[in-house]
């Protein structure tokens, strides 16, 4: 809850104890064994967190509130940390850019010291408005942070003489002229097509194929194989010599002393140069140093050491010179013969060079064939070596094409992944309203970037920056002119995304990030859908907002008399009534007690059993469930309102088994830390949950096959297992033989309702 003025005093704020934890993880994550690139991000990560610790804990950050920073609006673009906490920092201020540098050293009018100010006011001289203008035709700009699309903006508007608008534009940038970077960075004019999208871009994918290193572990491998296998090798034909009655050392041919002092100097030799050898092989080559000097003093335990290292060795690998021995160390010397994995990176990253590096890639044909006799020269590899498998999957992370096909290829693995690559299509169809060519990319390019923004933590119901909240968004709103064929197709695009994202990962809540482009393209589409997000348990003050309790509403109807609302024990006329939730008052010190919760918050603490207060994150937790279980946490407005389960109608039996599955999975996985296991039950509870919406989607003979599947494979699972899953089971059989199940106890056959939070130690708490 946001602290009074008076307040503010009160140390530590908000965040502090979660800020300090997050800062102990940063450091001992912080160590001189990391590669150099993971040790400055490991760096950066610890510096991000000791800001947020000095902001937290001086009071000099507002964190819960849209405007954390002093002096700085909400439509700046703020670094934010974990769990939506502002660093401080501006991503659009900071360092100078390398393209602001080179301007500084070609502006004969920027000073030293001022430079940013300098070039953002240069943008607004008939020059820089000139080139401005020229990027916007071009489309030769790159926007990586919204305020970098503010100029442009300006320029757009007074090439179409709306001077008093650009005026006002520039009223409300100038006082951050010398903070932010108000232009964009050059780039490449690309054209797009909104149906397709890609995970990483070919100049991403170009740079990081370029930069991999060489993998010390195929080193270290390739001197054991060449160095110490042949060492090992020499070592047990020369003690096989000397046998006699099974056991070795018994008889010492001529020069065999002579031979074994030659091995050990070898093998010190190659020890001193860094190949690694331990276990046997040293274990070995001792006792062939005491044999070849003073084998009188080989005692009978260390003789039938020797005895069984040989016997082991011949009976895995063969006697040394035999057809398995060979045939063995061929295998090993062919696995070591491909060239290393960093050089067949760097010769396909020159073949990228041709390519667009802001787009993904279409036809990888012309980067797939084998190495080409120019670039063995120049790479030092053999002609007509393949592609591996690593560098191939590398490369696959820049591949253009629809969400389906990237899902297919194991590209798009989550609905997070989605999330980053949606946005793309989403500017595309919503940039599509506006008739210049130049400013439906200059939208396109500016919607993606805001995207890009991470939420801020905040309390008491606020709602996240939108982008019609940005100044030189707000402008242009006007200009967007709303067209049917621009809502038919970000109708379809929901349909096609929800349908893609439901049916590859059924089990999984659509992400809050996801859930920003879905309510984006809904609204392009002209449709009212009750989105919610997922709501955070340590901050979630005992209340939700009319969209949750409209998103409740909506979800009665559909969920009425189906296998869901008899195993959560819905009553869906009650939830079908609920009202708005109560207005706020109007004093400003005004704190909400426990009688201004709104209908659904009261019910949902009802149905958690959480009357009693203080509440902790755990309790939290229980209400929070609850709520996700009444409004089905937009499985109705996807499923039923958008009329999704249509499309997915044959998926959604497979669907239920893939979820049931996951869980089966996921409880049986070792988890040694408290926190994991609290997750874990989260989220098969979550999969539980939506497994049964799935099947209450189904008709009574297709939801009993698909439950019947779902025995099947409970039957197959460790005896273990099933005896500590079968009340789930049978709250499951209960439901759908059409009896409600009491929330919170257990019935006579031992059914028991799969929650996922509690407040005491879950029942269903795995041990470690």
């Amino acid at each position: 809850m946001r602290k009074r003025d008076s307040d503010s005093a009160q140390a530590p704020g908000i965040g502090a104890g979660y800020a300090a934890f997050q800062l102990s993880k940063a450091l001992l994550a912080l160590s001189d064994s990391l590669p150099p690139e993971a040790r400055t991000r490991a760096a950066k990560r610890v510096e991000r967190w000791q800001q947020v610790v000095a902001h937290a804990l001086g009071g000099s950050a507002q964190y819960g509130s849209r405007t954390p920073l002093p002096d700085v609006p909400a439509w700046v673009t703020l670094e934010v940390s974990t769990g939506g906490f502002a660093t401080g920092q501006l991503l659009a201020g900071g360092d100078l850019t390398e393209y602001e540098r080179h301007l500084a050293a070609a502006l004969p009018s920027i000073r030293s010291g001022a430079e940013r100010l300098d070039i953002n006011a240069w943008h607004l001289t008939d020059e820089g408005l000139a080139a401005l203008r020229q990027q916007l035709v071009d489309g030769n700009y790159r926007v990586d942070v919204p305020e970098a699309a503010a100029l442009p903006t300006v320029a757009w508007l007074l090439g179409e003489q709306r001077v008093d608008e650009a005026r006002s534009l520039i009223e409300t940038l100038a006082p951050f002229f010398d903070r932010l970077r108000f232009f964009p960075l050059p780039g490449q004019g690309l054209p797009v097509l909104a149906a397709q999208v890609q995970v990483s871009t070919a100049g991403k994918v170009r740079q990081h194929l370029a930069r991999l290193p060489a993998q010390p572990r195929l080193a270290v491998q390739k001197r054991v194989i060449e160095q110490r296998l042949p060492l090992y090798d020499a070592a047990i034909s020369h003690f096989l010599l000397t046998y006699a009655d099974d056991w070795p050392c018994q008889h010492y041919p001529p020069a065999w002393p002579e031979q074994a002092a030659q091995l050990g100097i070898r093998f010190d030799t190659m020890c001193r140069a860094g190949t690694p050898a331990k276990g046997r092989v040293v274990e070995l080559y001792a006792r062939l140093g005491q044999c070849a000097q003073a084998p009188q003093t080989l005692t009978r335990n260390q003789l039938a050491r020797v005895r069984q290292i040989i016997a082991d060795f011949v009976r895995k690998h063969g006697r040394p010179g035999s057809a398995t021995h060979l045939a063995q160390r061929a295998r090993q010397q062919a696995q070591i013969a491909a060239p290393g994995y960093h050089r067949v990176a760097a010769a396909v990253a020159e073949r990228m060079t041709p390519y667009p590096s802001e787009a993904g890639i279409r036809d990888f044909a012309p980067l797939l064939h084998p190495i080409t006799p120019a670039e063995s020269q120049v790479f030092e590899i053999a002609a007509g070596v393949l592609l591996p498998e690593a560098v191939r999957r590398r490369l696959e992370r820049c591949r253009r094409g629809t969400i389906a096909e990237l899902v297919d290829y194991g590209l798009i693995t989550s609905g997070e992944t989605v999330a980053k690559v949606l946005p793309a299509m989403t500017a595309e169809i919503h940039g599509a309203g506006f008739q210049d060519p130049a400013l439906r990319k200059l939208y396109a390019a500016t919607y993606q970037a805001f995207r890009r923004r991470r939420s801020l933590l905040l309390l008491d119901l606020q709602h996240q920056v939108a982008l019609n909240e940005l100044p030189w968004v707000a402008v242009l709103k006007a200009d967007a002119q709303p067209q049917a064929v621009t809502a038919d197709i970000a109708r379809q695009a929901l349909v096609e995304a929800s349908a893609t994202t439901l049916g590859a990962f059924p089990q999984a809540l659509v992400p809050n990030k996801l859930l920003q482009e879905f309510d984006a393209l809904a609204k392009a589409a002209g449709l009212s859908l009750p989105f919610v997000n997922e709501v955070a348990t340590d901050i979630f003050m005992g209340a939700f907002s009319n969209t949750f309790i409209e998103a409740a509403r909506r979800a009665a109807g559909p969920l009425t008399g189906t296998l869901y609302a008899r195993y959560f024990d819905i009553d869906t006329q009650a939830l079908a009534a609920l009202p708005d939730r109560p207005k706020a008052k109007a004093n400003a010190g005004w704190r909400r007690t426990p009688d201004d919760c709104d209908a659904l918050a009261k019910l949902c603490v009802r149905r958690a059993g959480a009357e009693q207060a203080p509440r902790n994150p755990a309790t939290n937790g229980t209400i929070v469930e609850q709520q996700q279980i009444l409004t089905t946490q937009n499985l109705v407005p996807l499923l039923c309102e958008l009329d999704v389960q249509t499309l997915l109608r044959p998926k959604l039996g497979p669907m239920a088994l893939a979820c049931f599955e996951w869980i089966c999975l996921r409880q049986q996985i070792p988890l040694a830390h408290h926190p994991a296991r609290l997750a874990m039950l989260k989220n098969t509870a979550y999969a539980w949950r939506q497994m049964l919406f799935y099947l209450s989607l189904l008709d009574e003979p297709a939801s009993g096959s698909a439950i019947a599947d779902i025995e099947r494979h409970f039957a197959a699972q460790p005896a273990l297992f099933r005896e500590r899953f079968l009340p789930v089971m049978m709250g499951l059989r209960v439901a759908a033989a059409g009896r409600r199940l009491p929330q919170g106890e257990v019935t006579t056959e031992g059914a028991r309702v799969f929650l996922g939070w509690s407040s005491q130690r879950h029942w269903l708490m795995p041990r470690p």
